[in-house]
């Protein structure tokens, strides 16, 4: 069973704005996340100006946890909160960004309900 990574796009802010998207994971959605482990992309010299940061949320995720989480993930965006967040589970991805926020929260609630049994 595959994991859901999360990589939140937040220039300037990254640390700050992936801390405060897994407090709002933790207790808006009740999922089960985590910081992912600090990697430097090939060829750079350190992770200091990256800005993108990685979250991961273990185990599945059942249809209501499925809408918090999409819930949680959309208003994180249209708060300007981060720029996009994207989620992505072995190799398919869906991309969260700030526009029309009923249409981009049905978008990945449907996605993360149909990698149920992947992530």
């Amino acid at each position: 069973m595959s994991d859901f990574r999360l990589f939140v796009d937040a220039p300037g802010n990254a640390a700050s704005a992936t801390s405060q998207l897994l407090q709002e994971l933790v207790r808006g959605a009740k999922v089960d996340a985590r910081p992912a482990p600090a990697a430097s992309p090939e060829g750079s010299k350190s992770g200091a100006g990256a800005t993108v940061a990685e979250l991961v949320l273990n185990g599945a995720l059942p249809a209501a946890v499925a809408a918090a989480v999409a819930s949680v993930v959309t208003s994180f965006v249209q708060r300007g909160s981060a720029r996009k967040v994207t989620v992505k589970t072995g190799d398919d991805e869906i991309t969260v960004e700030g526009v029309d926020a009923r249409s981009q929260k049905a978008l990945l609630e449907a996605w993360l309900r149909e990698h149920e049994g992947e992530g």
